[in-house]
């Protein structure tokens, strides 16, 4: 009885300074059992930790309307247990109000928060940055605007520092810029990115539009990307994605076709994938994917063209 009274005032103890402080502990858990091949490596099996994060996050209110947030994620492998498994999550410092949210740290760049909602199979082995080559990214040393919500239509801005990397007096040498507007279902962005590259003298320019709808219990989008390279000119072309999916109870069925479109008249490169996923709570879901691409997929460093994969999985959020 002792030992009980003793261990329940040890954790109101730890759990009183983070109630006091509003912190969140957050979390996902996403683990999938993966069959892959492609022309040019032998069929293999794996299981996958696909994205599995523990965060913490927090606000405190400072009057006046303006609050100040914080958030510190990070990734945890599942499928061999090791803990902090990845770096280069979102982890920041900043500023909210009725102005907008000020912050800097690490964080995703706008052109990839664009379109995130438009990517139905984010992060599982047809995720759309592998299997049609859509370039997604998270900068450090990040400094982001984010707009208020204005009947539907926000604003995102973000710069990268890169210090070290090119000449000091340059305060932003990476930057990202988003509009998006979401309104009784519709939902488009258009956003602009150039990434610079001192060191190999790569920079990168990206033009990204993305379209979705949603109408009752059923969802389609499309995503478009025009890419340039300043030294690398057999990357530059364009992407598109066209996807799609059905809700129907308890269960989703999806479906994505796209291609990759080379300016130097090489062949084009084009993926597809169909999906399909029981919800088995709020928070919880099963899901079976396969997918078909010239590309790469997700997580397994195949070579050659003509990847494949199917893959089971199960994803909880906490």
């Amino acid at each position: 009885m002792k030992k009980s009274l003793i261990a329940m005032a040890m954790a109101a103890a730890i759990a009183a300074p983070a109630a006091n402080a509003n912190v969140v502990i957050y979390g996902k858990v996403h683990v999938s059992i993966d069959h892959v091949e492609s022309e040019s490596s032998d069929a293999r099996w794996a299981v996958s930790s696909n994205s599995s994060r523990i965060g913490f996050k927090g606000t405190e209110d400072l009057g006046n309307g303006l609050s100040l947030i914080w958030k510190a994620e990070t990734g945890y492998d599942f499928a061999d247990g090791g803990a902090w498994s990845s770096s280069g999550r979102n982890a920041y410092i900043g500023l909210t109000g009725d102005w907008g949210t000020f912050l800097y740290g690490n964080h995703d760049t706008a052109l990839k928060m664009s379109t995130a909602k438009l990517d139905i199979f984010s992060d599982t082995i047809a995720d759309y940055d592998e299997s049609i080559d859509f370039d997604d990214e998270r900068w450090g040393q990040n400094i982001m605007y984010i707009s208020p919500n204005m009947n539907g239509l926000t604003f995102a801005v973000n710069g990268a520092v890169h210090a070290g990397d090119g000449p000091e007096e340059d305060l932003f040498q990476s930057y990202s810029l988003a509009a998006m507007y979401s309104n009784n279902g519709l939902y488009l962005s258009a956003a602009y990115e150039f990434e610079d590259d001192s060191d190999s003298d790569d920079d990168e320019t990206n033009w990204r539009l993305g379209a979705g709808y949603d109408m009752n219990n059923v969802h389609v989008g499309f995503v478009y990307e025009d890419t340039d390279q300043e030294s690398d000119n057999s990357s530059d072309g364009y992407l598109w994605q066209l996807s799609g999916s059905y809700t129907f109870g308890n269960n989703v069925v999806k479906a994505m076709y796209g291609a990759e479109v080379l300016d130097d008249g090489d062949d084009d490169e084009s993926g597809w994938a169909v999906g399909f996923d029981h919800m088995l709570s709020k928070r919880s879901k099963v899901y079976a994917v396969y997918v078909d691409t010239d590309n790469d997929i997700k997580n397994h460093y195949l070579s050659g063209d003509d990847q494949k994969g199917f893959s089971v999985g199960m994803i909880h959020k906490f």
